[in-house]
C-alpha cells in the first residue's frame, strides 16, 4: 500500500505541474497581465455590448488602437475586470459577417457592457441602437437621419450651396456602411417587435361627425346611432396571425408574412429647394447616403384583398420602389399614421384560383397573414346610417343652397361566414372645404380574440 501511495503522489505532481502551466498559457495568450492571474481561472463570462458602435482597443486605454467595432448586442467573453477595462475575446458576430478564423483578443470599456442583450425597449429613441438591437427597413431609415450631419450638409446651407436636384454626398461612416450591407442581404422580423395595436377599444368612440367651421357646415346629427355586430373570437386568435396594409409599414406586413425585407439603395440624394414663394417644401431625399432604394421580399409577400361582394382576390409583391422622399405630406388622401400604399397590379402578380380583382375595383380591406387566406367568398354586411349636411349657393353650380345626402357605413367582412366579424370598417362622412361634396375617413378594426383594436385609418382631403 505504501509503494502505491508514493506512486500516486509522484504522478500527481507532474500533472498539477500541467495544469499550472496551461493556466499561465491562457493568460498569456488572452493578454492578460499579472495582476489578473489568479491560482485558478475562472471560467469566461459572457457579456453584451450596449453602444450603438463599439471600440475594441488592443490595450486597456482609450487612446490605444482600435482593432474591431462592433454594434450593441455583440456577445463577448469577458476574460478580467481592472480600473474600468475589460478583457475580451470577441468570435466574429453574424450581422457583420462571418464568424472569425480565431477568436479575438480585446479591451473594452467595461461600462459598455452588460449580463443581458439590450430590448427595443431600453434602445428607446437611441435610433442607432435600436437598429442593432432588432434590424429593420424603418429602423434603418430612422438610423440614418440620426446620424451627426455636418453644418454644411445641414438644409439651411444645402440651400444656399446647392441647385435644385443637385446630389448631395454625404462622408462613409463604417456603422452605416455595415448597417447597409446587413439590409442588402435581407433580414427576418419577429411579428411582437413590429405589431402594436394598444388596447382594446369601443370602434364606436371614433365616429366623430364635423362641426360647423367658419364657412364649412355641420353634418346632421344620425338619425339612429351606429351599432356593432356581435362580437367573439374567430378568425385571429393573436396580433400575430394578421397584419393589414393600412395599418402597418413594410416591417410589420414582412413581420407578419415571415418574408425577410431587405433594403437595396439606388440612388443617392438630391435636394428639392423652394427658389420662389411657390408651394413647394424644401427636403433633401432619403436618409444619410441613401437617397431612394427599393425594398425587396424573400419569399415573395402575398396580399389578398376584400371586396364590397366579398370577393377574395391575391397578388404576389417581390419588390417596390421605396417612398423616402422625406417631403412633408402636402394634400390629398393619406394615412395619418402607419400604412402601406397599395401596390399597383403592375407591380404585383396574380395568383391563380383566386377572385380577379381590378385596380378600379371597391376593395373594403387588404391584408397579409403568416398562412394562406381560402379563395371562398366571405360575407360582408354594410349597414348605412343616414346624414346631410346643406351646401351653400355657388353659382353657376349651385344657384341656392342645397341639401346633401349621405351616409356613415359600417362594414362587417365575416372571413370563415362564422356569424361573427374579423375585420370593420368604418367610413365618416364630412363636407369638402370647397365642393362641399362628402370626403371620407375609414377606420379599420380587428377582432383579435373576441376585443376589437385599431387597425388602420385613412383620411382624405380635396386639394386646389
Amino acid at each position: 500500500m505504501g509503494t502505491t501511495s508514493k506512486a500516486r503522489r509522484r504522478l500527481r505532481a507532474p500533472a498539477a505541474f500541467m495544469v499550472a502551466i496551461a493556466v499561465a498559457s491562457v493568460a498569456a495568450l488572452a493578454g492578460v497581465s499579472a495582476w489578473a492571474q489568479a491560482p485558478a481561472v475562472a471560467p469566461a463570462k459572457q457579456r453584451y455590448v450596449q453602444g450603438s458602435w463599439v471600440n475594441l482597443r488592443d490595450a486597456a486605454q482609450s487612446q490605444a488602437r482600435v482593432v474591431a467595432q462592433v454594434p450593441a448586442n455583440t456577445v463577448l467573453q469577458q476574460l478580467t475586470e481592472r480600473d474600468g477595462w475589460c478583457a475580451v475575446l470577441y468570435a466574429g458576430d453574424a450581422r457583420l459577417g462571418p464568424p472569425l478564423a480565431e477568436p479575438l483578443q480585446a479591451h473594452v470599456a467595461c461600462n459598455l457592457l452588460a449580463d443581458q442583450p439590450l430590448t427595443l425597449a431600453q434602445a428607446g429613441k437611441d435610433a442607432a441602437r435600436a437598429f442593432w438591437v432588432a434590424p429593420s427597413a424603418n429602423r434603418m431609415r430612422a438610423y440614418g437621419n440620426a446620424l451627426p450631419r455636418p453644418a454644411a450638409l445641414q438644409l439651411p446651407a444645402l440651400v444656399q450651396s446647392h441647385t435644385l436636384r443637385m446630389p448631395v454626398l454625404y462622408p462613409q461612416r463604417p456603422e452605416w456602411e455595415a448597417a447597409k450591407k446587413l439590409m442588402r442581404g435581407g433580414v427576418l422580423l419577429r411579428p411582437e417587435q413590429e405589431i402594436d395595436r394598444g388596447r382594446p377599444v369601443n370602434p364606436l368612440d371614433d365616429v366623430k361627425l364635423a362641426r360647423a367651421v367658419d364657412h364649412i357646415p355641420a353634418v346632421a346629427p344620425l338619425a339612429a346611432p351606429p351599432t356593432l355586430p356581435a362580437i367573439a373570437p374567430s378568425y385571429f386568435r393573436s396580433h400575430t396571425g394578421v397584419a393589414l396594409l393600412h395599418e402597418a409599414e413594410a416591417d410589420g406586413i414582412a413581420a407578419v408574412a415571415g418574408s425577410r425585407i431587405a433594403v437595396e439603395p439606388t440612388t443617392a440624394p438630391y435636394g428639392s429647394f423652394n427658389r420662389h414663394s411657390g408651394p413647394e417644401i424644401e427636403f433633401v431625399t432619403g436618409f444619410w447616403d441613401v437617397g431612394g432604394a427599393d425594398l425587396a421580399f424573400a419569399p415573395a409577400l402575398t396580399l389578398y384583398a376584400i371586396t364590397h361582394q366579398g370577393l377574395v382576390g391575391a397578388r404576389t409583391l417581390g419588390r417596390r420602389y421605396w417612398d423616402i422622399s422625406n417631403a412633408d405630406h402636402y394634400c390629398g388622401g393619406h394615412y395619418p399614421g402607419k400604412g402601406f400604399d397599395d401596390p399597383r397590379n403592375d407591380e404585383t402578380t396574380a395568383v391563380r384560383g383566386y377572385a380577379k380583382v381590378s385596380e378600379s375595383a371597391d376593395v373594403l380591406a387588404r391584408l397579409v397573414l403568416p398562412g394562406k387566406l381560402p379563395p371562398d367568398a366571405v360575407k360582408v354586411k354594410t349597414r348605412r346610417y343616414a346624414t346631410s349636411w346643406m351646401q351653400p349657393a355657388d353659382p353657376p353650380i349651385r344657384d341656392k343652397p342645397t341639401r346633401k345626402h349621405t351616409a356613415v357605413t359600417v362594414h362587417e367582412i365575416d372571413l370563415d361566414r362564422d356569424g361573427v366579424a374579423d375585420i370593420l370598417r368604418i367610413d365618416t362622412p364630412s363636407p369638402g372645404g370647397m365642393s362641399f361634396e362628402p370626403i371620407f375617413e375609414w377606420r379599420w378594426y380587428l377582432n383579435i380574440s373576441g376585443q376589437w383594436f385599431r387597425a388602420g385609418h385613412w383620411v382624405d382631403q380635396e386639394c386646389t
